[in-house]
């Protein structure tokens, strides 16, 4: 059974984005295919989405599935970079943890 993938893997993603606020970075929390949870930095600016609310309603969640993103192993990033990412933009936000 070592050769069947999970397909509800958590996996974590960095990648560059450009916004009316800037250049910036956007890390992404996937369960599979489905982005589930997400954060946007532009400068001193973060915002944040899941599948339930969003700080910001120009930044949505990414409704995309992970292939379509074509994301690369560059753009993998560990749990605990997402998971430091998310407190601070919910604190950020007046949404803290």
């Amino acid at each position: 059974m070592k050769n069947i993938k999970n397909n509800n893997a958590k996996k974590y993603y960095k990648h560059w984005a450009e916004s009316g606020l800037g250049k910036g970075n956007v890390l992404m929390e996937a369960r599979g295919e489905k982005i589930v949870r997400q954060v946007e930095i532009y400068g001193t600016k973060m915002v944040w989405a899941d599948e339930h609310a969003h700080s910001d309603d120009r930044f949505l969640l990414a409704d995309q599935p992970v292939s379509f993103l074509d994301f690369d192993e560059d753009d993998e990033i560990s749990a605990r970079e997402f998971e430091s990412a998310w407190k601070k933009a919910r604190e950020a936000t007046g949404y803290p943890v």
